[in-house]
């Protein structure tokens, strides 16, 4: 059976959600059984779909109006007439949403932006898996020292409500602690997994973009797919081009490789 952890802080605006799923699909970002990244080419979903309503909107109001003058008829019925206005209504609300919403330049810009950023992230959070020998081999225990050069360079790219502890490593593969400690880890050393930025596609009525990270497996049998071991999650504002709330889980067979870590 899936367990679940929850750590909420009532007085941070940033919350952090650790859960594990009895199996990928479950728990995971949709775009999890996807991991392959997909092109640039929705960003302007919202605004188009925001214009279809407006037009079918008003499509339905020609037709109630045409349909309440039908048969020589001079006047409206109250009926068709309360349709009307209701119909009316509709179409300023998504008029209104449609003004709200970034042009299509900006839209463009904006997921691109996100997406640039979040491969930044990504780079970041996998160098923390060079410091797995030193947690393993001090029971758990992330040294503050080692990790600040990383954590230093991932502040920038959130906002100030996220607190850095939502920043240390987000995932930690167990089998990691093997490699030689120090010195002896490669520049070319292959944890295991690996964090893949995913493609995002839409712009949330809130001028933000939620970014979905991957913890993908590496080391995989011949015709095997890669496994997803963890997963991340953080809206990026339009605004201040930074992301937050920042969400994390494992998947149920992440969880079962997972080096625990604890806080320095």
């Amino acid at each position: 059976m899936a367990s679940t952890q929850t750590d909420e802080s009532g007085d941070r605006a940033v919350r952090k959600t650790r859960f594990v799923a009895t199996s990928s699909s479950s728990s995971l970002p949709e775009c999890a059984d996807a991991p392959e990244q997909t092109e640039l080419t929705d960003g302007l979903r919202t605004p188009t779909l925001v214009a279809g309503v407006s037009m079918g909107v008003a499509a339905l109001l020609c037709f109630v109006l045409s349909a309440g003058f039908s048969g020589g008829q001079t006047t409206v019925s109250d009926e068709a007439a309360q349709e009307v206005s209701s119909l009316q209504e509709q179409i300023r609300t998504v008029e209104a949403k449609t003004v709200a919403l970034p042009k299509a330049d900006d839209t463009e810009r904006g997921l691109t932006g996100a997406l640039t950023s979040a491969g930044q992230v990504a780079k970041l959070q996998n160098d923390y898996r060079y410091l797995t020998p030193g947690v393993a081999a001090s029971g758990g225990k992330l040294d503050a020292a080692a990790s600040q050069s990383t954590l230093r360079n991932l502040i920038p790219y959130f906002a100030p409500s996220v607190h850095q502890s939502d920043l240390g490593p987000w995932y930690l593969l167990a089998s990691d602690k093997d490699v030689a400690a120090g010195v002896g880890i490669p520049m070319s050393f292959d944890s295991g997994f690996e964090w893949v930025a995913q493609v995002p596609y839409l712009v949330n009525n809130d001028s933000t973009i939620t970014v979905t990270w991957l913890a993908m497996e590496t080391r995989t049998g011949k015709g095997e797919k890669p496994a997803v071991l963890a997963w991340a999650r953080a809206d990026y504002g339009l605004v201040r081009k930074a992301f937050s709330n920042v969400q994390t889980g494992t998947t149920a067979t992440g969880e079962a490789l997972r080096q625990e870590v604890t806080a320095p």
